[in-house]
């Protein structure tokens, strides 16, 4: 099982949630602990246990991610999200308990440093963990088989891919096609394509302000616990605000496969987008919205 911590809910369409605010927590008693991480022998994952100190209800975990190759070059640093979700549900997060959970590695990655971030919990506050908190290194994988379909979630867009792929957002016919051709790109899993959508800053759910390396790291471990995913986009509304800007609303039917781990998911998203165009490619700087499961 992998560690998806709402990925059905942020790329087949979310509820939305409250802006969230800090709470206040004594650095000598931190609500979550990481007990250990690493990359088992023979596996393209990284695993890590995680225990529950605290009885204020938690909805995710989030945990620094650094991945590096056989000569030591950082691949990917990113964050990785874990709500406790298996076979696509949502299970309760309890004080005094420890939860073993895997993320997939990047292609060409062998070791991995993890780390605890932060907490947030349900009220909608967070914890953050001390910047003395230490990371705890992986030991290299003695072999591992990853997919080359999908890039390190840091990699950058090719421009020329953005162009192809892009239309104009000053007419609600280029927002359909731009629109469409992203969640035509979110069936594959080239994962640099579909972050060529997003603008280097992107206010993202509850999340607010995230880059992509952040965006790159949900879609990848998306793709990876899904497999199989087909969308169809109707419905698409444009309203410009400027000369360079628009929002956009969507609606989109989902269907997400695991065959190997009898997962799946179908249902109905509405979908939210504000729009910029940069030199002329539009670009996403806001994504949100609401999902009704079947």
């Amino acid at each position: 099982m992998k560690s998806v911590a709402r990925l059905i809910q942020l790329f087949a369409g979310a509820a939305m949630l409250l802006p969230l605010t800090r709470a206040a927590a004594s650095p000598d008693e931190p609500p979550v602990e990481l007990l250990s991480s690493g990359v088992p022998p023979g596996k393209a994952s990284v695993s890590y246990k995680i225990k529950v100190n605290t009885d204020k209800p938690i909805n995710e975990v989030h945990l620094n991610l650094k991945e590096t190759d056989a000569g030591g070059k950082v691949l990917v640093e990113t964050t990785v999200v874990w709500a406790n979700i298996v076979h696509s549900t949502r299970q309760p997060i309890e004080k005094g308990k420890t939860y073993e959970d895997d993320t997939a590695l990047s292609p060409g990655a062998v070791a991995a440093e993890c780390s605890l971030k932060e907490v947030v919990y349900k009220d909608f506050t967070r914890w953050s963990a001390p910047t003395s908190s230490g990371t705890r290194p992986s030991p290299p994988q003695t072999s591992a088989t990853i997919s080359p379909s999908v890039p390190p979630a840091s990699a950058r867009p090719e421009t020329s891919r953005e162009t192809k792929t892009s239309k104009a957002v000053s007419e609600n016919e280029g927002a359909e096609g731009f629109i469409k051709s992203l969640y035509r790109d979110m069936e594959q899993d080239d994962v640099t394509k579909v972050l060529g959508y997003f603008d280097e800053t992107v206010d993202y759910y509850a999340y607010g302000p995230k880059d992509k390396a952040f965006i790159g790291e949900q879609l990848r471990q998306y793709f990876a616990t899904f497999p199989i995913r087909s969308f169809s986009v109707s419905d698409v509304s444009l309203q410009p605000s400027s000369r360079n800007r628009a929002a956009a609303t969507c609606e989109v039917r989902y269907s997400l496969q695991n065959s190997a781990q009898g997962a799946t998911s179908a249902g109905r998203s509405h979908v939210e987008f504000e729009l910029v165009k940069r030199n002329g490619v539009p670009k996403i700087t806001r994504f949100a919205g609401t999902s009704t499961p079947d």
